[in-house]
């Protein structure tokens, strides 16, 4: 199979590492146009997320590696790339895209978001016209298999978020959270499901909201709402920040943080967005902690029982899209037989046309009909060797009915 992928995560790259190689979504559209352009892919989909830079290729000209060095990683940063890029191929990458859909290849074990992010990724290939066809069904099988293992298997104890993830961790190491005082900077989804996981453990929270999003803003019932640009005003009363944004600025820097904060108070900040949002010197200032999403990982170890039952269940995904892409090959012969159908159909059908008492415009509606049904009909009966059949027993068969149907033809 032609395909591959090329890419960072977090096992390989430490968030300063990642934060570098996050791609906006312009340059990701700049990326894939260049990525057809010059390097002659047939499609290709991007996926930025904080936990992972990936580009997928289907077809591809050149050396993956190469390419994603050329077009993310940059001259400057060349001398990292052995040691920071994951490369797979073939068989390999289909297995890996497929678990990665089940959250199992998350810092967060069986999270959901990474679903929502393949779906994004996908949808936006599509808008723009940078995907074929192998990797449409590539994804889209992914995509369905996810959910089926999300459906039928209990990946996790308890909800698989990363914002719940960072509550229960907060918890264990500093107690109870009733009654803290939080502000939340960004209105996102991430943002938005951390004030949720917040107000279920009785905190006080507030939501930062920019003042030209007021009218379309969804904040969670219990929150309390503070202009973005007014945040430094409420900081000296919280107990903890948490930012989660797609700034590519910092939404809370050292220097003004010192002079805003409440001197002998603690505070906790956590940094939820790749590229980072708090700066960070700010942990250099007394009494204030600051945490990245690295800090929250929860590694799979002791899940072996539920990796063993993913992937049994994955595989049968695997299967319906290798045989997908082994079968794409013969289409062309498929429809070749259809059309011979289609003809032979049309001309035992002159007659009954004729002796039809319609207008010469019905009957070449009719015409067209029997047609489109004949070539339907045909590419469905032979389509459904697939589920009885080998890749070279259908190719057998094939050639035997192409040869058939010609020699109806002569």
């Amino acid at each position: 199979m032609n395909i591959s992928m090329v890419g960072i995560d977090y096992n390989t790259a430490n968030i300063e590492d990642r934060e570098h190689f996050s791609l906006t979504f312009e340059k990701q559209l700049e990326i894939a146009k260049v990525i057809k352009e010059r390097y002659h892919s047939s499609g290709c989909i991007i996926v930025s997320t904080c936990n992972r830079t990936e580009i997928w290729f289907s077809e591809l000209g050149t050396s993956e590696v190469e390419c994603f060095s050329q077009l993310v990683i940059g001259e400057n940063a060349k001398e990292t790339m052995g040691s920071i890029c994951v490369y797979r191929q073939g068989d390999e990458a289909v297995n890996y895209l497929m678990e990665l859909g089940c959250g199992i290849h998350s810092q967060i074990f069986g999270e959901d978001q990474i679903l929502t992010q393949l779906k994004q990724a996908l949808q936006q290939a599509r808008e723009y016209q940078y995907i074929d066809s192998v990797l449409e069904c590539l994804f889209r099988i992914a995509i369905t298999a996810a959910k089926k293992v999300k459906t039928n298997i209990q990946i996790a104890k308890s909800n698989t978020s990363l914002p719940h993830a960072i509550v229960e961790q907060l918890e264990k190491e500093q107690g109870d959270l009733t009654g803290k005082s939080c502000l939340v900077i960004g209105n996102g989804e991430m943002g938005r499901l951390m004030a949720q996981n917040l107000l279920e453990k009785k905190c006080e929270v507030w939501m930062t909201l920019r003042q030209y999003k007021k009218s379309k803003a969804i904040i969670p019932e219990g929150s309390g709402v503070v202009l973005y640009d007014e945040r430094y005003e409420h900081i000296a009363a919280m107990d903890y920040i948490f930012s989660a944004t797609k700034s590519h600025h910092f939404t809370i820097n050292k220097n003004t943080f010192e002079k805003k904060r409440r001197k002998g108070k603690n505070y906790y900040l956590i940094d939820m967005a790749i590229p980072r949002d708090i700066e960070p010197s700010v942990e250099e200032l007394d009494d204030v902690s600051v945490f990245n999403m690295d800090y929250f990982s929860q590694e799979a170890k002791g899940r072996e029982n539920v990796l063993e039952e993913i992937r049994e269940l994955l595989s049968e995904y695997v299967d319906e899209f290798k045989q997908w892409y082994q079968f794409r090959n013969l289409a062309s012969t498929v429809d070749g037989i259809s059309d011979i159908v289609s003809e032979i159909t049309d001309a035992k059908l002159t007659k009954v046309y004729k002796s039809i008492d319609i207008s010469k415009e019905q009957q070449e509606r009719l015409q067209s009909n029997v047609q489109m049904a004949t070539k339907k009909a045909v590419s469905k009966i032979i389509f459904g060797l697939r589920d009885v059949l080998q890749i070279e027993q259908c190719e057998e068969v094939l050639k035997a009915l192409e040869q058939s149907a010609m020699y109806c033809v002569k």
